[in-house]
């Protein structure tokens, strides 16, 4: 039996490790649909619950604030309860409130609902890294993360033609109706499926990583966590563009329809698949930190090129945009990074804490981007430098990020 790296696991707890480990890959496949589907039908929500641009702000951005708030109390549920149960219970929130937004015309409500599924989210991808990394972060721990983030990126890919698609054939309504129902079909997964693991204490683990941890003092853990903050806050900031507000630039600076986002979408959400697939292999030449310090680097070009030329060409508006979004993929890297430096028994709270970290930067992200804009329409400001100013400001975090990274603690050659 195999883990979802493909790597052979111990034979004492094959079977739900492996079960536990789809239920919640199943689980952040539509997480990251959850992430991404409000760039696709942006104009139809505007239109349909008439949002003006700060509305629309607060409403794509109350996802990520949600889900950045909860990632520090969800951590400590899960250094005391395990993964299971809080998984579970959030999720429940999280399919109510998609069920909420299918059928409600409040604007307000709308807003709440969609914070909603932001809490049943938010449990997700934390689950997979306290469920893989809670004993150790050797190479099987690093690939299984990124392969298991690499599939969840399907989700995105599902929020890309495939919905644009469907919303155009059956309008936005029943396709998030339907989604409700695959949330709620993950959250029993998770409940039969993923069970909590046995704590073993540090003297029973194994000689190498009670070494390693021994070896660490706490002076370097707490030296090294500061270094992962800015680059959390930063590194998903241009994910904005996939996940709300790439659908508006392609829309008011090229015209785009909603066949026409979608498709372009699909391409970004292709981009980012195909660069979390390609980690797991770069991990066996290049270290996590070397990775993530080229990553971010070609970030913050991809953002200074859309901000010189927003209007130049589609083309490269969309090559640009998913260059940025895949620095995103740097997520496994840093919090797998960060487990080296974190004491066993408070794993939970410290990858939360940097978790929160991650979607504070989008959700701080999409609202100060509502701000600008509603501000440059009353100034009357053309749509390109708008979008113009929206990616120096992404550009901002991504520099001050690589920064700070570039002293975080070197981590060994996975």
């Amino acid at each position: 039996m195999t883990d979802i790296s493909g790597t052979p696991r111990a034979s004492t707890s094959v079977r739900s490790t492996d079960y536990g480990l789809w239920a919640l890959t199943f689980s952040y496949v539509l997480s990251q649909f959850f992430r991404s589907y409000v760039a696709v039908i942006s104009t139809q929500l505007i239109g349909d619950f008439h949002f003006t641009p700060q509305m629309f702000g607060w409403f794509s951005g109350a996802f990520f604030l949600v889900f950045a708030l909860a990632q520090i109390p969800v951590g400590l549920m899960f250094d005391r309860y395990g993964v299971r149960y809080p998984t579970a219970v959030l999720m429940s929130v999280g399919t109510l409130s998609a069920g909420v937004v299918s059928v409600t015309t409040d604007p307000r409500l709308a807003i709440i609902a969609q914070a909603g599924i932001g809490i049943g989210c938010a449990p997700v991808f934390m689950g997979l890294l306290n469920y893989v990394l809670r004993h150790g972060v050797g190479p099987r721990d690093v690939r299984s993360i990124t392969t298991a983030s690499a599939i969840g990126m399907s989700g995105g890919l599902l929020a890309a033609f495939p919905l644009s698609w469907a919303t155009a054939n059956f309008g936005w309504r029943p396709v998030m109706a339907l989604s409700a129902m695959m949330m709620l079909l993950a959250t029993l997964g998770v409940i039969f499926f993923v069970r909590r693991r046995d704590e073993k204490p540090l003297c029973d683990a194994p000689q190498s990583q009670a070494s390693s941890v021994r070896a660490m003092s706490p002076a370097r853990t707490r030296g090294g966590l500061w270094t992962l903050m800015p680059v959390c806050l930063a590194m998903s900031v241009g994910g904005t563009f996939r996940t709300s507000w790439g659908g508006p630039y392609l829309a008011d600076v090229f015209g785009f329809d909603i066949l026409a986002r979608g498709n372009a979408m699909t391409v970004m959400s292709i981009a980012g698949i195909g660069a979390s697939f390609c980690i797991p292999f770069l991990v066996r030449r290049w270290s996590p930190k070397s990775l993530s310090l080229g990553w971010q680097a070609a970030g913050v070009l991809a953002a200074l090129l859309l901000a010189a030329m927003p209007q130049r060409s589609p083309v490269i508006s969309v090559a640009a945009i998913c260059l940025l979004l895949s620095v995103g993929c740097i997520h496994p890297l840093v919090m797998s990074q960060a487990r080296a430096i974190i004491a066993p028994g408070k794993l939970g709270l410290g990858l939360g804490l940097l978790n929160s970290l991650v979607f504070l930067g989008v959700a701080l992200a999409s609202s100060i981007f509502g701000l600008i804009a509603q501000e440059a329409r009353m100034m009357g400001v053309s749509n390109a430098d708008l979008y113009s100013r929206l990616f120096v400001v992404t550009a901002v975090p991504l520099v001050v990020g690589a920064i700070a990274y570039w002293f975080s603690p070197v981590g060994s050659r996975k």
